[in-house]
């Protein structure tokens, strides 16, 4: 491998030449003919450093489906959480369990006689029943859409973070390097 040398024209121009070149007569960039002096003459002049060019590493094929799936999934569990956020924030289901379904309003023992006869005139008809279940099914259903729903919004923030995890490995594992 020849080595290169910083050599100056008389007029100070700086030509970089190889120990290959020596004892030529070589054409500057300014257009000038210079000759290069003898081998020992031209190992006395400074060397230049040869610059190294940077190291490149190209993706496998392995890094590019993980960093695709990682982004995929990334981007559909952010895009769901914020639906589902949006739709049920966390608070709404505490708030759901704390709301309470009062059938009897009041004391029952501080009821008039009309009262109580009210009530048992009720809760003895045939439509008491299904009036009493059908508001319990309704509650009970907005308490599992809430449920599912939550379940839903923290599986979807698990999403985001294992998409972050895939693309930040897609990175970490190294590809093939290539100068």
């Amino acid at each position: 491998m020849a080595q290169t040398y910083l050599l100056t024209t008389p007029d100070g121009e700086e030509v970089h030449v190889e120990s290959s070149q020596a004892g030529e007569t070589i054409t500057t960039a300014g257009g000038k003919t210079v000759e290069v002096p003898t081998l020992s003459e031209l190992k006395k002049l400074p060397l230049v450093e040869k610059e190294e060019a940077p190291v490149r590493r190209t993706w496998s094929v392995g890094q590019s489906i993980l960093f695709v799936v990682g982004l995929l999934l990334f981007l559909g569990c952010s895009v769901s959480s914020v639906m589902l956020y949006q739709i049920t924030p966390l608070q709404s289901l505490d708030e759901a369990r704390e709301v309470p379904i009062e059938l009897i309003e009041g004391d029952v023992e501080q009821w008039s006689m009309q009262d109580t006869l009210s009530f048992w005139a009720f809760a003895t008809s045939g439509q008491a029943l299904n009036d009493m279940r059908g508001n319990a099914t309704g509650d009970r259903y907005v308490l599992d859409v809430y449920e599912s729903r939550q379940t839903f919004l923290m599986l979807s923030v698990v999403g985001v973070v294992l998409g972050l995890v895939f693309m930040g490995s897609a990175f970490a594992f190294s590809g093939k390097s290539r100068s």
